[in-house]
């Protein structure tokens, strides 16, 4: 299962609705997505370009955040 399948529906919504305004931004989130199959094999450069594109709500608010995705996972996908 690829990580796109594990985010939360509203986390696709959001970075759906930059696709217009930063399409080649819009192309990389997706196309890293569909790539990984855990949040931990993202880079720091791959998870600053997701959060760049998320509202304030879904951007972690912690290290711990940073570092488990709790933001941007759905429930039955964190540890």
């Amino acid at each position: 299962m690829k990580l796109i399948d594990k985010l939360k529906p509203e986390v696709i919504e959001a970075l759906d609705d930059a696709k217009i305004q930063y399409s080649s931004s819009h192309r990389s989130i997706f196309a890293t997505l569909n790539s990984v199959n855990e949040y931990r094999e993202l880079t720091i450069d791959q998870l600053n370009l997701i959060t760049a594109h998320l509202p304030q709500d879904l951007k972690p608010y912690s290290e711990i955040g940073w570092m488990y995705g709790d933001n941007i996972l759905d429930k039955k996908h964190r540890l």
